[in-house]
């Protein structure tokens, strides 16, 4: 695929850049961890991986639909700051699912976190389709100086086509 790199790949997960979509998208095999050390070790291996983008104007999609469910709360305890350190600094982030179970579960572990920013989802082009629009958002917001923004009254003046030029 045009555009697409490979920034890391083992045996528990596989991180790409998609430079078009400007998404880095970690997807999670279904080969459940030994031990929270090995979680640590790989998603350590990731944040390396990340720390050599520009985040900031990036969305992260994670995709755990293939993730063996693991709610033991060492497990999670012991994981808790390298799953922060995953989401951190991207412009935004989705987390795709498969069951309703496994959404209650990540959303719990984000409040946990207090990583409200972090939005999760079943369906993966509905996730892809939230990180291009909040994408789109920043760069619109950051495309106009916040003191030649013109002023009105009218509440939709501001709202129009992202490629309009």
């Amino acid at each position: 695929m045009l555009g697409m790199e490979v920034l890391l790949q083992n045996d528990h997960l596989t991180v790409t850049l998609d430079q078009e979509m400007s998404i880095v998208r970690s997807t999670r095999s279904e080969l459940p961890y030994p031990s929270p050390d090995e979680f640590i070790r790989v998603h350590s291996e990731a944040l390396q991986a990340y720390e050599s983008l520009d985040r900031g104007s990036l969305g992260h999609l994670i995709d755990l639909r293939r993730a063996p469910m693991n709610n033991d709360p060492a497990f999670e305890a012991a994981t808790m700051r390298t799953r922060s350190m995953l989401v951190s600094e991207f412009a935004c982030v989705a987390i795709v699912v498969r069951t309703a179970v496994g959404a209650l579960q990540v959303n719990r572990l984000l409040r946990e976190e207090n990583n409200d920013h972090v939005v999760v989802f079943q369906d993966d082009d509905v996730a892809v389709g939230y990180v291009l629009d909040e994408l789109g958002k920043q760069v619109r917001r950051s495309s106009v100086p916040p003191r030649s923004r013109p002023r009105s009254s009218h509440p939709h003046s501001l709202m129009r086509p992202a490629k309009l030029r």
